[in-house]
């Protein structure tokens, strides 16, 4: 049994795009679990001024590879250039490795 399972981080322009990117992933039997995390202000800078857009947030877990859930993001994801970024993981209880290793194959 594989000790770890991979987390990727991405964000949405709302919540119903993050459940529509979550749902497609899912459905593609490409991801075990999404947690999806409403009403996130995000600011940064684009062209020299400071921005505010409210997003949700994708915690993504899976054991895929990065480049394989990259390229799906890429293909579902309604920005033009989402943030995508794998969160280092270490010891993952058992049991729910164990189930997450279950639900990948179904």
């Amino acid at each position: 049994m594989s000790s770890s399972i991979n987390l990727f981080y991405t964000t949405c322009g709302s919540a119903k795009q993050s459940k529509e990117l979550a749902k497609a992933m899912l459905n593609n039997k490409m991801v075990v679990c999404v947690n999806v995390i409403k009403n996130i202000e995000s600011y940064y800078k684009d062209s020299g001024s400071i921005k505010k857009s409210n997003e949700s947030i994708l915690i993504i877990k899976t054991f895929l590879s990065k480049n394989k859930v990259e390229n799906l993001i890429k293909k579902n994801h309604p920005y033009e250039i989402p943030f995508v970024i794998q969160l280092e993981t270490k010891k993952v209880n058992r049991k729910y490795l164990s189930w997450a290793m279950h639900a990948d194959k179904s």
